[in-house]
């Protein structure tokens, strides 16, 4: 139309239908109101105009349909790239660890992991100790999966790992420009990544005495500063650390921070080693076994001589050498179902002849060595199951059925 046939006509008598003159008469603007005149589709936002409180009139702003169009295929793209981003984000910051995948049925082992349930439910902070290799980020993430926290992330951090100068960074993160070198648009902080979720502070012992006040503060407050900014931030999140070390020798000797440590030990829950968790050996064994079997045709089996190596190796390395020395003994099998001590790493065979080169002991002492380790297993085997039973006749035969042996052989065993 030429503004000659508008300008100073009423909008209704121009425009039939019109809606502009009902937004004008409520005062109530109206957003996103399709229209179409031929085959021109539109979408118009309109709104009025006002004046000192006194309606003087009204505006629309018209926008044609493939520009709306193609602002929502944008938008939908960009939503999509956000889902996609949290999903990679929780896959990053998952935990995949739960109670039930946790192996051992020895009873200090049991009462770690039924401490570790009864905390799980709690918000409150977690110490893990324990040697190395004994699993505590494996139990750390059973305890998220297990909290009201599991849907949020499972941030962890080796203290160890990372230089004192960046852990502070990596820790609270920075605002663009607080630093030489810093990145555009700044970097968040895994305090901030773990809100609503757990942030699990391995080696925590590592850690230099200033973080220490630093984080101290974090926990206290519950509130996270970026480095080179003013605000700070409200955050949630619990925290489980970690350490081999002894904490509290580090606390009488000033090396960690008394007030850190009774923040951080609201549950104190340490992780025996494998030497004391002996009728757990062939279990895990038996379980990485069937990880690194190759052929997957039938189950791994080990020689009664590797049994005898194993429950009378000490594993200073725990888990995490016998995880390894399994990888390796399978390799060396090939193809051979039996797993034999010529199989084992050499660090292992040697505990077979008491750490002496093979073939210093006669035959016949071998044989009686052996003979006696693995009765002594199997009296440790019977007695744990046992304890799971009544002492009544039922009970003994629910024993039997999980030991799959006869009552007869059960009471020989016994009487022996």
């Amino acid at each position: 139309m030429k503004a000659e046939e508008v300008i100073g006509k009423p909008v209704a008598e121009v425009r039939p239908g019109a809606v502009l003159p009902s937004v004008i008469e409520s005062g109530k603007p109206l957003s996103g109101v399709y229209r179409k005149v031929g085959t021109v589709e539109y979408v118009v936002d309109m709104a009025p105009i006002i004046v000192n409180g006194e309606i003087i009139g009204g505006v629309s702003i018209v926008k044609d349909i493939t520009e709306v169009k193609a602002l929502s295929e944008e938008l939908k793209k960009a939503q999509s790239g956000l889902k996609n981003l949290q999903g990679t984000m929780k896959d990053i910051f998952r935990a995949h660890f739960t109670f039930d995948q946790l192996i051992g049925d020895s009873p200090n082992f049991k009462e770690t992991v039924e401490l570790a349930k009864k905390a799980a439910q709690s918000n409150s902070n977690i110490i893990l100790t324990g040697e190395s290799g004994t699993g505590k980020e494996l139990l750390a993430q059973s305890i998220h999966n297990s909290s009201p926290r599991k849907e949020g992330y499972f941030v962890a951090v080796n203290c160890a790992a990372i230089p004192a100068v960046l852990l502070e960074s990596e820790m609270f993160g920075y605002a663009e420009g607080a630093f030489t070198g810093s990145k555009k648009g700044g970097k968040t902080g895994l305090f901030q990544l773990a809100d609503r979720g757990t942030l699990f502070l391995d080696e925590i012992g590592d850690m230099d005495l200033e973080l220490q006040a630093k984080i101290l503060r974090v926990l206290q407050e519950q509130k996270v500063r970026r480095i080179g900014e003013l605000v700070e931030q409200k955050i949630d999140i619990r925290v489980i650390a970690a350490t081999n070390q002894n904490v509290e020798s580090m606390v009488n000797s000033g090396r960690f921070r008394q007030d850190l440590y009774y923040r951080l030990n609201v549950f104190s829950i340490n992780l025996p080693p494998l030497r004391e968790r002996k009728r757990d050996i062939l279990l895990l064994a038996e379980f990485f076994a069937g990880q690194y079997d190759k052929s997957k045709t039938s189950n791994v089996r080990f020689s009664e001589e590797v049994k005898a190596a194993f429950i009378d190796y000490d594993w200073p390395g725990n888990i995490r050498e016998l995880k390894n020395a399994i990888e390796y003994a399978c390799n060396m099998a090939a193809e051979d179902r039996e797993i034999k001590l010529e199989h084992l790493p050499e660090r292992i065979r040697k505990t077979v002849t008491g750490h002496k080169p093979a073939g210093c002991l006669e035959i016949g002492a071998q044989e009686e060595a052996l003979e006696a380790k693995i009765k002594k297993y199997e009296q440790e085997v019977i007695k744990s199951v046992l304890q799971n039973y009544e002492n009544s006749v039922e009970g003994k035969k629910k024993a039997c059925r999980a030991l799959g042996i006869s009552m007869a052989t059960l009471y020989r065993k016994l009487s022996q």
